[in-house]
Formats: structure tokens, C-alpha cells, sequence
């Protein structure tokens, strides 16, 4: 079980994988995403979990997925999104503490 602060990473997470396996197909819904998370994460994903996964990974700096009328397609590979989203990461923790570079999210430990 996560804690509140890991859950949105676990659900992006699975939502990343579904997204990956769906590559080949191109696009995919909302729902049918849904459908398929719901056996991967324990407990389910909501709806609302899902679509903010879905916005996050829409956004024009993280270019992961574009809207494709009532579904998603997927837009740059997975390797360039998680990057994109871990230097996005390090900047946030640069500004609040400092690292130079390294991301420390608490205490010592990295991540």
C-alpha cells in the first residue's frame, strides 16, 4: 500500500506501462485505459487519477500523449517522456533545496 505521496507516481506508473504496450495500436480511450488499470493497482484507480496521469503526460513539455478527438495517442517515446519528467523533478528540488543535480526528495536518501 502507498502513501498519499507515492500514490500519484504508482498510478502513473501503470498508466505509463499501459500507454507503452499501446504503442503499437497508436490510440487508445480513456475508459478502456481504465478498464485495464483497474487490475494492475490495488486499489483501483479512479477515474480522476487517471485523467490527471493522462493531463500530466499531455502537457506540451512532457509531450507523452496528445488528445486524438474522444481518445489519446501516443506522441514521444516513453525514454524521452521520463526524462523529460525526471529533469522537470530535479528542478523542483534544485530550487527548494539545493542538490546541484542530484535529486534528494528527503533527508539523504536518493531517489
Amino acid at each position: 500500500m502507498s502513501t498519499p505521496e507515492e500514490r500519484p507516481g504508482d498510478v502513473l506508473s501503470i498508466v505509463v506501462a499501459a500507454i507503452d504496450d499501446e504503442s503499437e495500436s497508436g490510440t487508445f480511450a480513456t475508459a478502456d485505459l481504465l478498464r485495464v488499470l483497474r487490475r494492475d493497482l490495488d486499489p483501483p484507480p479512479t477515474h480522476e487519477e487517471l485523467t490527471a496521469a493522462l493531463s500530466l503526460l499531455a502537457l506540451p513539455g512532457i509531450n507523452g500523449i496528445r488528445a486524438q478527438g474522444d481518445a489519446w495517442q501516443v506522441a514521444d517515446p516513453i525514454d524521452v517522456v521520463a526524462q523529460r519528467i525526471h529533469y522537470l523533478a530535479e528542478s523542483v528540488a534544485d530550487c527548494r533545496h539545493g542538490y546541484g543535480g542530484t535529486l534528494h526528495l528527503a533527508d539523504d536518501e536518493p531517489y
